[in-house]
């Protein structure tokens, strides 16, 4: 398997934890604001989604995000959760499982597609993340194994210990 396999696979198993995951949020659960520093799950799982979105399309493509250009971000309302630590905007953030998943369904295709452009040898291309609040820049390949897939196995881990937190299931095994 080659370089452009693994990623394939890669997200392919974030995919199917995140959504093993959350297939059962509700909203009452979604939208429960924890004690201390916490994230709602409901805050946890835009997040999630609004990262890859901007990370592929506008940190690696330099294309607006799927949220910006579609019809994702006007039925869903509410503005990109990028920034996780901003707790006013993130708790006051409303979440309907069930649309979300349409957001998820879309931007995982795009983010499945994405790799079907690249060569191996465009891995090592330099990205240019300074400009969008990253501490440096780095490599495509690094980007996409650490800060995407990163970002989207922690916060799945986040989610599924909250739904413990709430008496529910947290793991989708």
């Amino acid at each position: 398997m080659d370089g452009i396999g693994v990623l394939k696979s890669a997200f392919g198993g974030a995919y199917m934890w995140y959504q093993g995951t959350v297939a059962d949020v509700t909203e009452a659960q979604a939208n429960t604001v924890p004690p201390a520093v916490l994230h709602p799950i409901g805050e946890l799982m835009p997040h999630i989604l609004h990262c890859e979105d901007f990370m592929v399309n506008t940190a690696i493509q330099g294309k607006r995000s799927l949220w910006e250009r579609g019809s994702c971000g006007v039925k869903l309302g509410g503005e990109m959760v990028v920034d996780l630590p901003i707790p006013v905007k993130g708790r006051a953030y409303r979440c309907d499982p069930k649309a979300m998943a349409e957001y998820a369904e879309a931007v995982f295709a795009n983010t499945d597609a994405f790799p079907d452009s690249l060569k191996d040898s465009e891995l090592k291309r330099d990205l240019e993340l300074v400009q969008f609040g990253f501490p440096n820049n780095m490599g495509l390949g690094a980007f996409l194994t650490t800060m995407l897939l990163g970002n989207t196995y922690a916060h799945t881990g986040e989610i599924s210990a909250l739904k413990g937190l709430l008496g529910a299931k947290g793991c989708p095994f």
